[in-house]
């Protein structure tokens, strides 16, 4: 590998040309990046559950709706119906709209025992003060219609829109667009009465303000990690010249890495969007290690500058091709969950781990001698810069030397505190709880999370909760008696149950409508009817659009869909239990049932974050521990070394545990990424320890000399690691603040592992030369 550094710094020229030839379809890949949120992206594509999903939508059409909302003091006005009209007929004609509900939109069954027709609930006309009172009170003691288009006082209405199935994601973001400014053009509108204040929410409006944030931050996170790297790689290594080549290889890693990602045909998500900022924080390390040697055999012991880069290209390929291993092995470990996009955040972010460690090799030796000429100091400023180097040095090594020395003299001490705090981060690990529901991603003052919040608070629950039930014989079909009374005794006795479900409805309440219609309107006749004849007759006259999303074209399975409240992952689960227990007492051996949309899904993806996380820091594990022995060639000092390596995990998560802050679809990453980044920085401590200690000096002097060696990078790339990713709390979605901040501080605790407690298991555990 020397050899092949003395030829790429000696066709240095070459090395450049190539390295910008390379980077040239890269940006341009780079600046055609697209940003897409759906549940489906979040589960592999032959994910049995997801598969189920899609069934689902194929058979009972698509069950993402967006909803429009207003309050006001009376919705039974002129005024209000015209508005919600003119917003349902407008909304109608809008490309990728599939269905509109809504009061006017509404279609109830009249008529008698001989004749039935559906009409729309509210007629097409202008309506008298009498008429719209007799619509209140029939839309107020309607079952169907209460809690889904108007609230039980009559103050505030929703108008539901069903949306076709979008494969590109622009397509649905415009028509969601085009929805709320039509509304809104219409609403203004209004001379009369108070002004209209309408409220925009459901899954698609949430994807679509993931999307929106998700692109925000990124386009927030990269310029501002990578400000803040140049400021402190500046004020570290005091040199202009340096810092900008630092920066350059870091933007050549970005724009490689992000072009590959979309050069594979890969979007950004809210799990994905932290790729940039994380590769600019780990490119970093490899860039600082080179840098600074470089400086330290320029400007301190006054090599000349062409053996100066070669010496320190060298001295540091070993120990940054091995950093670049752990780091991406840390990443990769991903591919083994099931949760596809964190699988792809680590299989790319490993690939621009590997691009870093190339272009630290190739780019910055080549750029040192390209700029030769400016780097070269002049005689009566190098003996001034050398000394003002060397004082400041010696000041950091001073500090970690104190530091050393007190630990290595207080191990017991220290030990003992080791161990104490790995309990209490244990006892906290096991408080941790999961959060799929993306609603709960999005901040409270967020504009589409307070739209939820006012329509769950006035109108109901926003999260569709599905139930399947299949009947095992044709004798309990969904065409006779039995099978829709087993329907309504579900449907209601969950209702009962469980105060989350707000609505729900089923083919069971569109038939006792009918027959209620036929009937004459009679209450007492809002029943299932008694007749499997009767039952036939309506499946003909019943509105087949209806029909088609509440039963399955061979009548054997039938649809119940309740709206249900979301506080979070364990309250579903709660639900979940419930209606489990329920439905195996009750249903019996005459059907069965399943579970799906989207609460179901999100459920999944509970499940699938938790073998992800089992699995891929399993995988991480044992191939670093692997490296890692190459590293120590020495069992305890492995075991040393990989103590060090999970007291930043223990601490972080049992943080998480203590804290209350739950394991979501981002912070599910920082036990694999912590270990792949923080043992970095003990590998170049030990590559040196060994070095010492194969010297000749004893344990705790080659310790002391390790930390003079290498003491000052490891303290800058955590000082720029922790600064990286504390900055992701500047972002506007939930799960990326949390991952930032959190991962920022498993930096500092790898760093404080290093420092404190690596000298201190080595000095007790004295592992053989």
């Amino acid at each position: 590998m020397n050899r092949i550094i003395d030829v790429l710094i000696k066709h240095y020229g070459f090395v450049l040309i190539a390295v910008f030839l390379l980077s040239a379809p890269f940006m341009y890949y780079t600046l055609n990046h697209e940003f897409f949120n759906h549940i489906d992206i979040f589960f592999d594509n032959d994910d049995p559950n997801l598969q189920y999903y899609k069934q689902f939508q194929k058979t009972y059409g698509n069950e993402e709706l967006a909803v429009i909302v207003f309050k006001q003091k009376d919705i039974f006005t002129p005024d209000n119906m015209r508005i919600i009209r003119k917003i349902s007929e407008s909304i109608k004609n809008t490309p990728g709209i599939q269905r509109v509900f809504s009061l006017t939109e509404h279609e109830k069954a009249w008529g008698s025992d001989t004749i039935i027709t559906f009409k729309k609930l509210v007629p097409d006309k202008d309506l008298s003060p009498k008429e719209l009172a007799e619509i209140r009170q029939i839309a107020l003691s309607d079952d169907v219609i209460r809690n889904n288009l108007i609230s039980p006082d009559g103050t505030t209405t929703s108008i539901l829109i069903e949306l076709m199935p979008f494969k590109i994601n622009e397509k649905k973001r415009d028509t969601l667009l085009d929805v709320m400014d039509k509304a809104k053009n219409i609403a203004r509108t209004k001379k009369k009465g108070e002004a209209i204040n309408l409220r925009f929410a459901g899954v698609p409006y949430v994807e679509v303000e993931m999307n929106y944030l998700s692109k925000r931050d990124f386009f927030t996170f990269t310029p501002l990690v990578f400000l803040v790297i140049f400021i402190i790689v500046f004020a570290l290594l005091k040199k202009a010249s340096i810092s900008v080549l630092c920066q350059l290889n870091l933007l050549l890693s970005l724009t490689w890495t992000v072009g590959f990602f979309v050069a594979c045909g890969e979007t950004f998500n809210m799990a994905t969007v932290v790729i940039g900022p994380v590769i600019l924080a780990i490119a970093v390390a490899d860039s600082i290690h080179m840098l600074a040697h470089y400086r330290k055999l320029y400007v301190i012991k006054g090599q000349d500058h062409v053996e100066a880069v070669h010496n320190a290209a060298k001295s540091v390929w070993l120990p940054c091709l091995l950093t670049s291993l752990t780091t991406g092995v840390g990443f990769f470990s991903f591919i083994t969950g099931s949760i596809r996009p964190v699988k792809i955040l680590g299989v790319f972010t490993s690939a621009g781990v590997f691009f870093a460690f190339v272009l630290t090799i190739l780019f910055l030796p080549a750029s040192l001698m390209l700029f030769s000429s400016i780097l070269k100091r002049k005689n009566d400023r190098s003996a001034h810069d050398s000394a003002k180097t060397v004082k400041e040095s010696r000041i950091i090594f001073n500090l970690l030397e104190k530091t050393g020395s007190f630990t290595t003299e207080h191990r017991k001490f220290f030990f003992s505190l080791l161990i104490i705090i790995f309990i209490i981060s244990v006892t906290g690990i096991t408080k941790i709880k999961f959060e799929t529901n993306f609603m709960n991603y999005l901040p409270r003052g967020n504009p589409i999370r307070q739209d939820i919040d006012f329509i769950e608070e006035n109108m109901g629950g926003t999260i569709p909760f599905v139930m399947l039930i299949q009947a095992t014989n044709a004798g309990n079909a969904f065409d006779t008696t039995i099978g829709l009374e087993a329907i309504e005794k579900t449907q209601k006795d969950l209702m009962n149950m469980i105060p989350q479900f707000t609505t729900s409805f089923s083919i069971a309440d569109y038939f006792k409508e009918i027959n209620q219609a036929f009937n004459g309107g009679k209450n007492t006749f809002y029943r299932i009817p008694q007749k499997d004849t009767d039952i036939l007759d309506f499946y003909e006259i019943g509105n087949a659009e209806v029909l088609d999303r509440l039963i399955a074209p061979d009548r054997m399975e039938a649809r119940i869909s309740f709206q249900s409240r979301w506080d979070s992952n364990e309250t579903a689960k709660r639900l979940n239990r419930i209606v489990k227990d329920y439905m195996h007492k009750n249903l019996g051996k005459d059907f069965t049932y399943r579970f799906t949309g989207l609460s179901s899904l999100y459920l999944d993806m509970e499940h699938n974050m938790k073998e992800s996380q089992r699995t891929s820091f399993t995988l991480a594990f044992i191939i670093i521990f692997a490296m890692m022995y190459l590293v120590c060639r020495n069992i305890t000092l492995t075991f040393v070394s990989m103590t060090v390596n999970l007291f930043p995990i223990a601490v972080t998560l049992g943080i998480m545990g203590w804290l209350a802050i739950p394991m979501d679809i981002s912070t599910i990453m920082i036990a694999s990424v912590t270990i792949g980044i923080a043992v970095d920085d003990t590998i170049h401590y030990i590559t040196w320890y060994r070095r010492n200690r194969s010297h000749g000096k004893d344990i705790r002097p080659a310790l002391l000399q390790s930390l003079h060696d290498v003491g000052r990078p490891i303290v800058i790339t955590s000082v720029v690691l922790f600064l990286g990713f504390f900055i992701l709390i500047m972002g506007t979605i939930k799960p990326t603040r949390a991952f930032g901040v959190l991962t920022a501080f498993a930096m500092f605790f790898a760093l404080i592992g290093d420092i404190i407690f690596l000298p201190v298991l080595i000095t007790i555990f004295k592992p053989g030369k």
